[in-house]
């Protein structure tokens, strides 16, 4: 399942939740509205909290890679929350490889997510 579970306009990011099996039809209800909110916004910045992946039709995977290729440079900002350990190191390995800035965090640090989203790097979310 993918879910928006918020939007932030002043700051520019949504929140997404992963949670179980990703369907077509599921990637293209959120890629049409990232795709407005970037029309919009000019660039959207995500939270994605990973709760559990199951199984990922096919279709889905290649709808959300060829959208994300195409429009990678307007995210700016990734922050990943879970507690799946391969999530984690997925997410740390694609870091230096592609333009936006993705930050790991535990469902115990989503607040702190947050706060990087909106305020800017980890250093100033983290000691103001």
């Amino acid at each position: 399942m993918l879910k928006v579970t918020a939007e932030h306009p002043k700051f520019r990011y949504i929140e997404i939740l992963v949670d179980g099996d990703i369907n077509a039809d599921s990637v293209t209800t959120l890629l049409n509205l990232i795709q407005k909110r970037i029309e919009e916004w000019g660039e959207v910045n995500i939270l994605e909290e990973v709760r559990d992946i199951g199984k990922v039709e096919l279709a889905a995977f290649w709808k959300d890679l060829r959208f994300g290729i195409k429009n990678l440079n307007k995210f700016p900002k990734a922050a990943i929350v879970t507690d799946i350990h391969w999530v984690k190191n997925i997410s740390n390995f694609l870091d230096p490889i592609v333009e936006m800035d993705i930050e790991v965090f535990t469902t115990k640090e989503r607040d702190i997510a947050r706060a990087w989203l909106a305020q800017g790097d980890m250093e100033e979310s983290l000691y103001p």
